[in-house]
């Protein structure tokens, strides 16, 4: 039984809430990034310093 000390509910439940968390942080980003991909591909503004100057 010498894995007895890995299986304590402790280290268990760091490791659950480990993996939801990078889990949920994974997600979130993806997210993130398909919602900026949809925006860059339906906009048309011109950040202000390419944006010519009026004349």
């Amino acid at each position: 039984m010498a894995y007895s000390r890995l299986f304590t509910t402790r280290s268990l439940t760091l490791f659950s809430v480990l993996s939801l968390g990078g889990g949920y942080i994974m997600l979130k980003s993806r997210v993130l990034a398909s919602k900026q991909k949809e925006r860059a591909a339906g906009d048309y503004s011109v950040s202000v310093d390419r944006s010519g100057g009026g004349i």
